[in-house]
């Protein structure tokens, strides 16, 4: 028992260095002046994550998703996400454009002008990470998904692949003669800082350890005083 909690610490010792290298990098990347995001897909997307981007192209409307339970001041709505056809020929990029209501009703699918509508989108490149083992399994038929999957969220579309990232808008701008009417859900709010509590949980598990110990000699030496008794 002992060795379990000095390696439980120790553990805890060892992700506390990573999350703080982890929160670094996001800083450093995502507060750097935005570049173009590139379009060759032999990049390593670990080589993308957390870089402040921009990229153009045209938003897929009537394959809006929702990203369900999220809440912004309290209020409880969706994250909308929407496909982005990229105008430099690198494929299809899904954008997290931001929080809505749950009473949101979509972006219209209809375009205004002669044409589609171009937009440029600025944000930071993310990677989805794992479901929780208490989170939903996601319902495409009915447009309701717990978590980030970029491949059962292309096939839902009718849609190619998409990257293995996607991206966490900030910002975007319509292009050319856009209407500035169109609908659109509050911008994201980027920010690197991330909580960071493994160095409280590896003195806790010291702590019990130096604690079990302290308990171990407690009792051996008052059990030979007895015995010598």
């Amino acid at each position: 028992m002992l060795l379990a909690l000095i390696m439980l610490g120790y553990w805890q010792i060892q992700r506390l260095y990573a999350k703080t290298e982890l929160i670094e990098e996001m800083q450093i990347r995502g507060g750097a002046p935005a570049i173009a995001l590139p379009s060759d897909i032999r990049i390593p997307v670990e080589d993308l994550a957390f870089r402040n981007v921009k990229v153009t192209g045209q938003y897929m409307y009537e394959i809006e998703m929702h990203l369900l339970n999220q809440v912004r001041d309290g209020v409880p709505g969706i994250n909308v996400f929407t496909p982005l056809v990229r105008a430099d020929g690198g494929g299809i990029l899904l954008v997290n454009r931001g929080w809505a209501p749950m009473d949101w009703p979509g972006a219209p699918i209809e375009e205004e002008g002669n044409g589609p509508v171009g937009v440029e989108v600025t944000g930071v490149v993310r990677m989805p990470g794992p479901p929780g083992w208490l989170t939903p399994a996601n319902e495409p038929g009915k447009n309701a998904w717990y978590f980030i999957d970029l491949a059962e969220m292309g096939t839902a579309g009718g849609i190619l692949a998409l990257t293995d990232y996607y991206l966490f808008a900030t910002g975007e701008n319509h292009l050319g003669d856009a209407p500035t009417s169109r609908l659109a859900p509050d911008p994201n709010q980027w920010g690197a800082d991330r909580p960071n509590n493994h160095l409280p949980y590896a003195i806790t598990w010291f702590a019990l350890a130096a604690v079990l110990l302290a308990i171990y000699v407690i009792y051996h030496t008052g059990r030979r005083r007895y015995d010598g008794d």
